[in-house]
């Protein structure tokens, strides 16, 4: 096929999904999504981790994470709901045993949050704004989650930052360090890179949501995270210049027992700010449960 056919053959396929994203329904994008992912995991045969362990067999841990529940002033409503989907999407995955090679994948293990299952109605971002839907307001776990993954020293297989910054300076979460979730479409996901099992410990109470990975062994490698770029202190500044991003990487030092320090990228994070043009409709229209 000639050059400029081909070109002209990809940038017809990139119109039609930039048309599908901005008119097709939001459900209708979405089970489309999960079918093509659902495809492309068993094309390439990735392993996932789906067994339970037993607390007792994992005496040690690695270092854990945790984030208070913060209800914002409107959402007082669905506070109840709030707590109940975490707990229940926590009890999914509490005692996960990943083996070496593994990949733990947050839909893999909870499945869909549908009613039918017990989840209630929650907070979720739709296209930057925010809306209810059944199993909403469960991105603190993801959250929690990430981060105790990136201290555990987990390889990082999937990860997406919310797309929008709403709550400002008031944010649950710090920036660079979020992760939302989205059934089939936008997953979390990680994998075990030690010759030795890790098992995931997850805590939710009416205050807050916890989680750490133990390990059956105890000489476990040291993990500090840290993060750079915009922050709340160019918010102004950005509104100022539309269109502008609030943009943040972050840095991951692992020190192994008795080794040298290893320091590594986790990715970049970019959040448009409320308000500010972000581009033509419907080139973002991510959503994430709250």
């Amino acid at each position: 096929m000639p050059q400029s056919t081909s070109a002209a053959a990809i940038d017809i396929v990139t119109r039609v999904r930039r048309a599908g994203r901005r008119w097709l329904p939001y459900r209708l994008r979405a089970r489309v999504a999960v079918a093509r992912r659902c495809l492309r995991d068993r094309r390439r045969r990735v392993d996932f981790a789906r067994r339970r362990g037993d607390p007792a067999a994992f005496p040690h841990r690695f270092s854990g994470y945790q984030l208070p529940f913060i209800i914002y002033a409107g959402q007082e409503q669905y506070a109840a709901a709030k707590r109940h989907n975490q707990r229940l999407m926590a009890s999914a995955l509490h005692c996960l045993r990943v083996d070496p090679g593994q990949v733990f994948s947050l839909w893999r293990c909870a499945g869909r949050p549908r009613a039918r299952r017990g989840y209630l109605p929650g907070v979720v971002l739709v296209d930057g704004r925010i809306a209810m839907d059944e199993g909403g307001s469960t991105c603190l776990l993801s959250t929690v989650l990430y981060n105790a993954g990136l201290l555990a020293g987990l390889d990082v297989v999937e990860r997406h930052a919310h797309s929008t910054d709403v709550y400002g300076e008031s944010r649950y979460y710090e920036l660079g360090r979020d992760a939302t979730i989205l059934y089939g479409v936008l997953d979390l996901r990680f994998r075990n890179p030690y010759p030795f099992p890790v098992l995931l410990d997850v805590t939710v109470d009416d205050a807050r949501v916890a989680a750490v990975f133990r390990a059956p062994v105890p000489d476990l490698p040291a993990v500090e995270i840290t993060v750079a770029g915009h922050g709340d202190e160019d918010r102004e500044r950005a509104t100022a210049a539309s269109p502008r991003l609030l943009r943040v990487g972050a840095l991951r030092t692992i020190t192994p027992p008795g080794g040298a320090p290893r320091t590594e990228s986790v990715g970049w994070s970019e959040y448009r700010i409320p308000g500010a043009t972000a581009g033509p409709a419907g080139e973002d229209r991510r959503a994430g449960r709250g």
